[in-house]
């Protein structure tokens, strides 16, 4: 009889919200575009002609806003723990980075109590300091790190 040995995985993976979609973001572009055009075009036409720069800066300045937003809709975070390592992987703005850890030399920066969730969540190891969770509320930081901690904990 032989003894196998399942080691127990843990994996999260983390997105940002992105209730728009890329076409309600476009529609929404458009909607306060024409909006600000339209005031702009309106002062213009009766009399005062120097709103109008300002409303073509305010587009502009929203036309980078939501080319930001864009490019950083699809960035996510994957956490796994395996038999002996972390790994963290991160797409963000269309990079990927890997990082992997020993996993009984990781340990979790950060607790839920005493304001360190607002600050952060970080698995540091061998000199690496890795942060995770970024892209999360308070909240779903705190339950991320006890989840961590038992997954860690459980070797």
């Amino acid at each position: 009889m032989h003894s196998i040995s399942i080691q127990a995985t843990y994996c999260v993976t983390t997105r940002r919200n992105d209730s728009l979609g890329p076409r309600g973001r476009l529609r929404v572009f458009f909607a306060l575009a024409a909006m600000s055009l339209g005031l702009g075009v309106a002062f213009a036409a009766l009399g005062a002609w120097l709103i109008l720069p300002y409303s073509a800066i305010e587009i502009a300045a929203l036309f980078a806003a939501f080319c930001w937003i864009a490019r950083h809709a699809n960035d996510e975070e994957r956490l796994s723990i395996d038999a002996d390592r972390v790994v963290v992987e991160r797409i963000c703005a269309g990079v990927t980075t890997r990082t992997e850890l020993n996993r009984h030399w990781t340990r979790l920066e950060g607790a839920p109590g005493g304001g360190a969730a607002s600050r952060g969540l970080a698995l540091c190891a061998s000199g690496k300091r890795v942060p995770i969770g970024v892209d999360l509320g308070a909240a779903e930081r705190a339950r991320m790190a006890a989840a961590l901690r038992r997954a860690l904990a459980s070797r």
